[in-house]
């Protein structure tokens, strides 16, 4: 498991529990998005055999926690919601290197990676205290599927990549992300 810099606060799964259908509702839109995002990685890299193969595993498996959300959304008498902005992804965004097609590549799949494993981690602390006992092991089995993805997001790093840059670019991104985090306020969404 990829240690993050810091850790989420335990106010974060108060707000959670506090307004469970709205992180529902933002969880559902977060899964649909890195389906899309996986595919849009196969669909620009399409020479990239395994990429291309991980990429559209992972967006298929990402649909499906989308699929199994919006059931809990349904079940629970709520409704998806409108997207919105996200700030977390979008101060992760602005670290990537777009000018170099190579190191935007690299950028993209440890981003990617790092939001797999900030969503494992919260998903393991859903997955102990969300009072819902059904829910904390939908939670627990996601957190061990957003393990897996991290691994894949890195290993691909590590594929396309030589491995001093891809350490480096994500001990860089690691300290970024941790400074994010810590710069957002707690609420009921998953980032």
């Amino acid at each position: 498991m990829l240690r993050l810099r810091n850790s989420t606060s335990a106010a974060w799964v108060e707000a959670v529990d506090a307004e469970l259908d709205a992180f529902l509702a933002d969880h559902a839109a977060n899964e649909r998005k890195v389906s899309a995002s996986a595919m849009r990685l196969a669909v620009e890299y399409p020479e990239r055999c395994p990429l291309v193969d991980a990429m559209v595993r992972l967006a298929r498996e990402e649909l499906e926690h989308f699929a199994r959300v919006y059931e809990l959304l349904v079940a629970r008498g709520s409704t998806l919601a409108q997207d919105a902005s996200d700030p977390y992804m979008g101060a992760l965004r602005a670290l990537m290197r777009k000018r170099d097609v190579e190191a935007y590549l690299i950028d993209r799949l440890i981003v990617f990676g790092v939001v797999e494993a900030r969503a494992c981690e919260r998903f393991t602390l859903l997955g102990r205290a969300l009072p819902d006992a059904a829910l904390r092991d939908f939670y627990r089995a996601l957190a061990r599927a957003e393990a897996r993805h991290h691994g894949v997001f890195l290993r691909l790093a590590h594929h396309y990549a030589p491995c001093r840059m891809v350490t480096n670019r994500l001990s860089a991104i690691l300290d970024a992300e941790a400074e994010i985090v810590a710069s957002l306020p707690v609420r009921a969404a998953l980032h």
